[in-house]
C-alpha cells in the first residue's frame, strides 16, 4: 500500500518538474539570445533636452539620440553600452565632420497622437511609433515617405544592422569608388577599402549614399560595413557596420545635387587639384606614390649561333654551302616592375600576354 503511495505522489509531481526542466530551458535559451542580439521595442518617453536634440528611452531601458543639425538634417545615436554621442574612434586619428558642421534649426517641436510621436522641424517630420519603435521620415515639402524602417535595429556585439524599405521604383547610388558599379539596386557593396581596382572591386569607400526617394545616409563610423540594396530581400535594404553602437546622419532633400550638398555640410567641399598635381590614368593617386614604380630593366631579348663549314669539307658532297645554327628569344628579364607584367608594355591593366620564349634550331644548304 505504501509503494502504491508513493508511485502515485512521484506520478503527480513528475510532470510539473519536467515542465520546470524545459521552462528553465527556454529561460536560459532566451538569454543567450538576448546576450547574443538585442534590438529596439516600444517607446516609454521622448524628452527634448536642448533645442536640436532629444532623448528617446525605450521600454527595455535602451535610449537613443536624436540630434538635428539643420531644418532637414538629423543624426540617430544609440549606444546600449552607456557611451554617450561621440567622433568615431581612427587609428591613425582622423576626422570625418567639418569644424562647424550646423545650421540653425528654427523650432524642433514634439508632439504624440493616436500612439505616434513626430518631431518636426521646418521641413522634416521624424515619426516614432511608441509600439513598435519604429521610425518614418515625412518630407514636409513634398509630404511624401522618404524613410521607413520595416524591423527594429538590431545590435549584436560587433554589427549594427538597421532594416529600411525599398520603394520599386528607388534607386540608390554612392558608397564612394564602386569600380564597374553606378546603381547599386538589387545588389551588394562593401563599404571597405579592399585596395581594388577591377570590376567589383572597392578603392575608396565612403559611408554615404543617396536615395531617388529623396533621401541620403551617412554612417558616422570608420569601421567596416556593408549595404545590401534588395539583393537578399527584395524591396528591403539592409545596411549594417562592425560597429557595438549606432550612429547615422540622414538627409531629406530632392535630387541629388541638394542631398550632396547636405553631404558636404557635414564633411566639407570636395577639392579638384590643379593638372599638375595628377597622375596620368591614375585615379587614386591623387597624393600618393603607391603606384609610381620603378620600370627600368635588364633583358636577353635575342641571342643567335651558328657554323657555317668549309667549303672544302663540303665540295665532295655537292654542297655549295652549308650552316648549322641556333637562335633563342626573351630568355630572361631582371626587373621590379609589378613582377609579372612586361615593363616594355606601360600598362596594368593584365590584359597583355606576356612575353614568351622561343628557341629555333636550323641548318642552311645551298646547292
Amino acid at each position: 500500500m505504501r509503494k502504491l503511495r508513493f508511485i502515485a505522489v512521484f506520478l503527480l509531481f513528475y510532470p510539473i518538474s519536467l515542465l520546470s526542466i524545459q521552462a528553465s530551458e527556454k529561460s536560459d535559451m532566451s538569454n543567450v539570445v538576448s546576450n547574443t542580439a538585442q534590438q529596439t521595442s516600444g517607446i516609454l518617453s521622448v524628452k527634448k533636452v536642448n533645442p536640436t536634440t532629444v532623448d528617446v528611452l525605450f521600454s527595455n531601458n535602451q535610449r537613443r539620440t536624436i540630434d538635428f543639425y539643420g531644418e532637414n538634417i538629423f543624426r540617430v545615436f544609440q549606444d546600449n553600452s552607456g557611451g554617450i554621442i561621440r567622433d568615431p574612434e581612427a587609428k591613425p586619428e582622423a576626422q570625418i565632420l567639418v569644424d562647424q558642421p550646423r545650421r540653425q534649426v528654427s523650432n524642433l517641436a514634439i508632439d504624440e497622437k493616436d500612439g505616434i510621436i513626430t518631431l518636426a522641424t521646418g521641413k522634416v517630420r521624424v515619426e516614432l511609433n511608441k509600439q513598435t519603435g519604429l521610425m518614418k521620415v515625412i518630407n514636409l515639402g513634398t509630404n511624401a515617405c522618404v524613410i521607413d524602417e520595416t524591423a527594429p535595429v538590431v545590435f549584436e556585439p560587433k554589427k549594427v544592422t538597421v532594416t529600411l524599405k525599398e520603394q520599386p521604383d528607388e534607386y540608390f547610388y554612392g558608397g564612394g569608388v564602386q569600380n564597374g558599379r553606378f546603381s547599386h539596386k538589387g545588389k551588394v557593396i562593401a563599404i571597405e577599402n579592399q585596395n581594388s581596382w577591377t570590376d567589383g572591386g572597392v578603392a575608396s569607400p565612403t559611408p554615404f549614399y543617396w536615395s531617388t526617394n529623396g533621401y541620403g545616409m551617412m554612417w558616422y563610423t570608420f569601421k567596416k560595413g556593408e549595404y545590401d540594396f534588395g539583393a537578399t530581400e527584395k524591396n528591403v535594404v539592409k545596411l549594417s557596420h562592425n560597429s557595438s553602437y549606432l550612429d547615422i546622419f540622414y538627409m531629406v532633400n530632392d535630387g541629388a545635387v541638394a542631398l550632396l550638398n547636405d553631404f558636404y555640410q557635414l564633411t566639407g567641399n570636395p577639392v579638384l587639384l590643379p593638372k599638375f598635381g595628377f597622375y596620368e590614368g591614375h585615379l587614386n593617386a591623387y597624393n600618393r606614390d603607391y603606384w609610381k614604380e620603378d620600370a627600368s630593366y635588364l633583358r636577353l631579348k635575342n641571342i643567335q649561333i651558328g657554323y657555317r663549314f668549309p667549303v672544302r669539307m663540303v665540295t665532295p658532297l655537292g654542297i655549295n654551302s652549308l650552316r648549322v645554327y641556333a637562335s633563342a628569344d626573351n630568355l630572361f628579364t631582371k626587373t621590379d616592375y609589378f613582377g609579372a607584367y612586361d615593363p616594355e608594355v606601360r600598362t596594368t591593366s593584365g590584359d597583355v600576354y606576356p612575353q614568351v620564349k622561343t628557341y629555333v634550331f636550323g641548318l642552311s644548304i645551298t646547292f
